[in-house]
């Protein structure tokens, strides 16, 4: 399943760990565009992406 996350802060990463842990695929965008979003979040598994991006084909 795809997901996409809106907000790279505390809880956005913790989505992003648990959520690709149980093997989604998950974009993450935030509102500064995907260059400012910390590397942490793509050691979790997370793509970041803009936020159009983000929500194109989720389910």
């Amino acid at each position: 399943m795809k997901v996409g996350i809106l907000g790279a802060g505390h809880i956005g990463k913790t989505l992003v760990r648990e959520l690709s842990r149980t093997g989604y695929d998950v974009k993450v965008a935030n509102s500064r565009g995907p260059e400012t979003i910390e590397p942490s979040v793509f050691a979790s598994g997370g793509r970041a992406v803009t936020i159009e991006q983000a929500v194109e084909d989720v389910n």
